[in-house]
């Protein structure tokens, strides 16, 4: 049987239906109970709630009929969508000439009748149809179609909610998980921030004392000023994630060309780099561009660059970025002390990573590379950690072009 033509807006009906998420889902009674009353209303063996995907009719829920889906090209309700008729109605499929040598009438099925009614959501995209069959000739009356398309509407409705019943749900998944990155984020400045300032204030509280000998209150202070260093760190990064969670309406995206961008991060890195004898390297491809957003990608780079000359000294720090298929690549690499595959693999974890002092003993929270991870998969990228002991480490980043 040759299949009727399709709507020119196939594909646009396609990314409705699946937009929906219905597909394939696990069967409710709220969908069987149409079923079963169009197949009583009708007085028909078999009704089905029929979704026409691209290749195939699925059946949200069905009375009467085994197969739970059936190839599109053999399908009544491929023809009803092609109609655009708010009822399709097939008397006698036996004499029907486009459906007389359909595998659903010569086969063990042998439908006989069909009639469908199309369901048309709000967008007015046809999802499929309600549609009764029997194994013989056949004609529905007036109160019956009248019926058929009330209950066509209700499936809609159906629809509709459970769409919204799982975005609701999304929306409150999300939720909980942003309370939970809050709840870490908050617990990792109860512990990163008041520690070292407590010490400050014990410091200056013993040396006011005299308890102190100035050698040894001098000791102390050098001490205590490597741990606000990386207490200062801790506070940007809260500062950049905090402006970015206040805007409400996610990340802004723009043309952001590369190289520039690491140009212009080197710059601030240089008194750092210089104090530990450490080369910065810009290998970024010269015409390579990323939309996003760049104040991500900042928060991104500075905690990356940041990271590789905080354990690495009288070394080098590259970054290199260029096309690589439909991905924009990205890396950091720097010859420092590296790592074991141990911390390597709890570097994205809160709950198990330790933060590790520099070459300088410069301190850090982790916190850095906690929401640079969380600032990457944002985008729908990838981060990944390579690093040897003594040997250095690279971080290579992947974004959608």
């Amino acid at each position: 049987m040759k299949t009727s033509g399709l709507p020119e807006d196939d594909l646009h009906r396609l990314r409705e239906l699946h937009r929906y998420g219905v597909l394939d889902s696990v069967y409710e009674d709220e969908f069987d109970g149409v079923v079963q009353l169009a197949s009583r209303i009708c007085h028909m063996p078999i009704a089905l709630i029929s979704l026409t995907d691209a290749n195939r009719q699925w059946f949200k829920a069905r009375v009467g009929f085994a197969a739970p889906e059936i190839p599109r090209e053999v399908s009544f309700c491929t023809h009803a969508i092609a109609s655009g008729a708010d009822l399709f109605e097939v008397r006698d499929a036996v004499r029907d000439d486009r459906f007389a040598n359909n595998p659903l009438v010569t086969g063990t099925e042998q439908i006989g009748f069909y009639a469908g009614v199309p369901l048309i959501n709000k967008n007015g995209f046809t999802m499929g149809t309600l549609c009764v069959m029997d194994r013989q000739p056949n004609q529905l009356n007036d109160e019956q179609i009248f019926a058929l398309k009330i209950l066509s509407q209700q499936v809609i409705k159906l629809m509709d909610q459970r769409l919204l019943n799982n975005q609701l749900e999304q929306q409150k998944l999300k939720a909980h998980q942003q309370m939970e990155q809050q709840n870490r984020i908050l617990s990792i400045i109860a512990h990163d921030v008041r520690n070292p300032i407590h010490a400050v204030k014990s410091i200056i509280e013993l040396s006011n004392k005299k308890m102190l000998t100035q050698e040894h209150a001098q000791d102390l202070m050098q001490m205590a000023g490597k741990q606000i260093d990386g207490t200062l760190e801790l506070l940007n990064n809260l500062i950049d994630w905090g402006s970015m969670q206040m805007k409400g309406r996610g990340f802004e995206t723009e043309k952001v060309h590369l190289r520039t961008l690491v140009s212009n991060m080197f710059k601030s890195f240089e008194v750092v780099a210089s104090l530990k004898a450490n080369i910065m390297v810009n290998l970024v491809d010269e015409d390579l561009f990323l939309k996003s957003d760049i104040n991500a990608l900042r928060f991104i780079l500075r905690n990356l660059i940041n990271n590789a000359n905080k354990f690495t000294k009288e070394g080098v720090i590259t970054v290199y970025a260029h096309m690589q298929d439909d991905a924009v690549m990205i890396s950091i690499s720097d010859t420092g002390v590296g790592m074991s595959a141990t911390v390597r693999d709890q570097l994205f974890d809160s709950e198990k990573y330790q933060s590790m002092t520099g070459t300088n003993k410069e301190k850090g929270s982790g916190l850095g590379l906690i929401l640079t991870k969380d600032f990457v998969e944002a985008f729908k990228g990838s981060i990944k950690v390579e690093s040897e002991p003594g040997k250095g480490t690279s971080v290579y980043l992947s974004f959608p072009a």
